[in-house]
């Protein structure tokens, strides 16, 4: 029996005050009039001021508010209950989500690729909404969730430049810049506007690395309309691998599928062994990071500085690994592709889990 296509849901994120309920408007205001939408709207407060907001944004439009509580725990029903519940009384076009400003939202996207939810839902972009004007306050910068959601985000929108000084614009552009991994679209916006494009954008594992120029709220021309897609379509083919070689530095990474799970403890076994990186045909070893779905959690692993460093990280998107060698020739990438390799954890362990 052939599966109808999968509804394309984006999540919308950001912390508190950031906009979001702003860009979820002027999305919802400019969607196609023939299209039938979504929306699950999470306040973390009891009264739902955001939903009522959005459930007047446009014609053809479905709001499921959840108050109280959090939808970002993949243990928690709220959403699935909410997304039962919207299927069954229409299918829409395209679900969008907004967690609350406190919530994580790695939970969510977890959720969405379990086997019985991606069944019917295909995760688009992750759009984060960044206030440049936050990086100089702690309440902001120093709250795991608010790292946790810039490192999730596809599609990063600094949004509010209109009230942020020279200054705090340019030191959010480079935040974004400096972010790993890079995103596939940093845009700047007014009034929370961005191209409603970019919710399609191609997530394409093989752009790694590739940033889209910073822009204006719609300086991103529109990309070809990305179909809805069957469960069952054909994915690319894993492990992707990409080199690049310039003035003397030679670059190597490797992409894997994000449902590929590595053994934790033997990722952090090939980042010590980098302290020897002429055993794996390093020699000029300068720099080593990833991020792996691991049995765990997702963590970012880092060797910089001939210190090897791990931390959970929100990231979803694919599992990813690079090193950069600083010698006359590039090496010959087998040995530690083939360490790679041997960190992940066999099939039949991953189902069993």
């Amino acid at each position: 029996m052939t599966l109808p296509p999968r509804i394309p849901v984006n999540l919308v994120t950001g912390f508190l005050g950031v906009g979001k309920t702003t860009a979820l408007t002027r999305l919802l205001a400019d969607k196609p009039a023939d299209e039938y939408w979504a929306v699950v709207v999470n306040e973390f407060g009891e009264v739902g001021i955001d939903g009522a907001t959005l459930s007047a944004a446009g014609a053809n439009l479905d709001v499921a508010e959840v108050p109280g509580g959090c939808i970002c725990c993949t243990t928690s029903p709220m959403l699935r209950t909410a997304l039962g519940r919207i299927v069954k009384a229409r299918r829409p076009d395209r679900i969008l989500i907004e967690p609350s400003g406190l919530g994580h939202p790695a939970g969510i996207v977890d959720l969405l690729r379990e086997p019985m939810q991606a069944k019917a839902f295909e995760l688009r972009a992750v759009v984060t909404l960044l206030d440049p004007r936050h990086l100089d306050d702690a309440r902001y910068t120093g709250h795991e969730t608010w790292r946790a959601q810039l490192e999730l985000a596809d599609v990063l929108v600094l949004n509010k430049i209109d009230l942020a000084n020279h200054v705090e614009l340019e030191r959010a552009r480079a935040l974004a810049m400096a972010l790993y991994p890079a995103k596939l679209a940093v845009v700047e916006a007014t009034q929370g506007a961005f191209d409603p494009a970019l919710l399609d954008l191609e997530l394409d594992a093989a752009r790694w690395g590739e940033v889209a120029p910073h822009s204006g709220a719609h300086g991103l021309a529109p990309t070809r309309r990305k179909p809805a897609t069957s469960a069952a379509e054909a994915a690319p083919s894993y492990p992707l691998r990409k080199t690049q070689s310039s003035l003397g530095s030679h670059s190597c990474g490797w992409v894997f599928a994000p449902e590929t799970v590595f053994v934790s403890y033997l990722v952090a076994d090939l980042f010590e062994a980098f302290g020897e990186p002429d055993k794996l045909g390093l020699v000029g070893l300068s720099r080593a990071k990833g991020v792996f779905h691991t049995e765990r959690d997702w963590y970012r692993f880092d060797w910089v500085d001939g210190v090897p460093g791990a931390a959970i990280s929100a990231y979803r998107r694919d599992n990813r690994f690079e090193v950069i060698v600083d010698s006359e020739t590039p090496p010959d990438w087998a040995a530690l592709e083939a360490a790679l390799q041997a960190a992940v954890m066999p099939a039949t362990s991953q189902g069993a889990g």
